[in-house]
């Protein structure tokens, strides 16, 4: 495992360059990789021989919303027999590049860029930063580097954050992703079309979804528990892709008095992909662990292969043992009240710590 430092002079020094992204794409591993492609081009090849930058990504299909963000990119086309250097991004573990697990590893060296707790530090060199995003962590790092960033990099890495937490409601938030969002509504991007793009831009399969997605709703372990889920018919039905049934599971969560949200998915193979939410302190990550998942605190996913009715009792059993860690408790009731001392700048937080504790990596 080497230094930051020495992962950007890997970067420099390297003529071809393959970027992974994971399977079933979202945005922030898509945005990660543009961003990327586009950072390295603009900072690294003025005065070097052009760099050979490749992206993958194992999709069958990338949906509209996020196809906008590789319009005019070529994907999936090995342009040379073995890259200087594999990175992937956002893959919290090597088996999330697909069929492309293998090109990666046959990269003379590699590169880990992410921001998952749940990483398993694959590559040879692992840069796992605490962010929101992976995109949050890029702009970090080219900060760091005082790279130009362009604003096109800028649109990117934007979409990575709101997208992958739910427009600054989920995951983890830190002073330092809203000083990179001040610094990017500074560079007057068009924060307004990028929200609408991302978060008013439903398909009538979604909402068909949500609605069969709702119907089945049920509540566990006191009201604590909000189970959806979304069956092959439902999906034939309303013709939908997996991308429509992104975001669903959060219509659990938003509950009051639920503490872990899951939605059960089948897909066309029988399996089941399980999207789990948790708030007030409750850890999900852990849960979709112990089925060989993984995710975050608040954020997390597993896949099953078998029946739902074998896996509901075992997933049940594991949420309230997460559950008995954590009293009930209204955290809302004394939210507005409590110490009136000023504490404006008491926060030692800031993207300059964050750098640094991440160069040790």
């Amino acid at each position: 495992m080497r230094s930051l430092q020495m992962c950007i002079t890997d970067i420099a020094n390297s003529k071809s360059i393959a970027i992974f992204c994971h399977t079933s794409p979202d945005a922030d591993t898509l945005a990660s990789a543009v961003a990327l492609k586009k950072l390295i081009k603009q900072n690294m090849s003025e005065n070097s021989e052009p760099k050979q930058i490749d992206i993958f990504v194992d999709a069958d299909e990338i949906n509209e919303i996020n196809r906008a963000m590789i319009k005019g990119i070529e994907i999936n086309v090995q342009n040379c027999d073995k890259y200087e250097l594999g990175i992937s991004v956002d893959c919290a573990s090597s088996n999330r590049m697909g069929k492309y697990e293998q090109l990666y590893f046959d990269c003379e060296n590699t590169i880990n860029i992410d921001h998952h707790a749940t990483n398993t530090y694959f590559a040879e060199n692992n840069l796992v930063l605490k962010t929101s995003s992976t995109c949050e962590g890029l702009y970090i790092l080219a900060k760091s580097r005082n790279y130009k960033i362009s604003d096109e990099v800028c649109n990117l890495i934007y979409s990575g954050i709101i997208t992958d937490t739910n427009n600054l409601t989920q995951g983890v938030i830190t002073i330092n992703t809203h000083k990179i969002i001040t610094d990017l509504v500074a560079r007057k991007i068009n924060i307004d079309a990028l929200n609408d793009h991302f978060f008013k831009n439903n398909t009538k399969s979604k909402a068909y979804l949500l609605q069969k997605a709702l119907s089945s709703l049920r509540f566990l372990s006191g009201d604590r528990i909000a189970f959806m889920k979304i069956t092959k018919q439902d999906m034939n039905d309303a013709e939908a892709t997996f991308d429509d049934t992104i975001g669903i599971v959060n219509h659990g969560i938003d509950l009051k008095g639920v503490e872990i949200a899951i939605l059960a998915i089948k897909k066309e193979d029988n399996s089941y992909y399980v999207s789990l939410r948790g708030k007030n302190n409750v850890n999900v990550g852990v849960i979709a662990s112990t089925f060989g998942g993984g995710g975050h605190d608040q954020v997390a996913a597993f896949q099953y292969n078998g029946l739902l009715t074998d896996l509901m009792p075992q997933l049940t059993k594991v949420c309230k043992e997460e559950l008995n860690k954590h009293p009930v408790e209204d955290i809302g009731e004394n939210l507005f009240f409590g110490d009136e001392t000023d504490s404006t700048n008491s926060s030692s937080d800031s993207m300059e710590e964050n750098v640094e504790e991440n160069k040790k990596i």
